[in-house]
């Protein structure tokens, strides 16, 4: 029946997974790792009053001063909170790719019974091996409730 397209079985092989890794995940990886927008926004997190700098203008100035607090500002700035959502979603590709890499190892050493000899799995047996953690929430929107 899984030879059937319509069949709604799906297999994945391990050579499958091997080049998505290699050709998807990694390259996802290292293009977030070094991306020069996400390394300024990096900039941002952490940054104290007075050493802020990625926006143009003295914080002496108050429409300037307004939008680096909008931007930068620690807990409630665009820039963090962007930066943020970026590194889960690297640590997550990242957790992704060593599930694969130990599913791939089991796979291909035989030591799991519930998963074929013919290094195939099923998408009941990926979805419990490589589920991942929910991203954490966006900062809370600036001049929202609590400001």
């Amino acid at each position: 029946m899984a030879n059937k397209p319509d069949s709604g079985d799906i297999k994945i092989t391990v050579s499958f997974l091997r080049d998505f890794q290699s050709k998807v995940l990694q390259k996802m990886v290292d293009d977030l790792e070094t991306n020069p927008h996400v390394a300024e926004l990096a900039l941002t997190v952490g940054s104290a009053k007075g050493q802020r700098r990625l926006l143009a203008g003295s914080e002496s100035w108050e429409p300037a001063k307004l939008l680096i607090e909008k931007y930068e500002a620690p807990t409630t700035g665009t820039g963090p909170s962007l930066y943020t959502q970026i590194d889960a979603i690297k640590n997550q590709l990242i957790k992704l790719n060593d599930n694969i890499t130990y599913v791939v190892g089991l796979a291909m050493s035989g030591e799991d019974e519930n998963i074929k000899l013919s290094t195939e799995l099923n998408m009941s047996q990926l979805g419990e091996i490589l589920a991942t953690a929910p991203a954490p929430p966006p900062a809370p929107a600036p001049g929202g409730a609590g400001t």
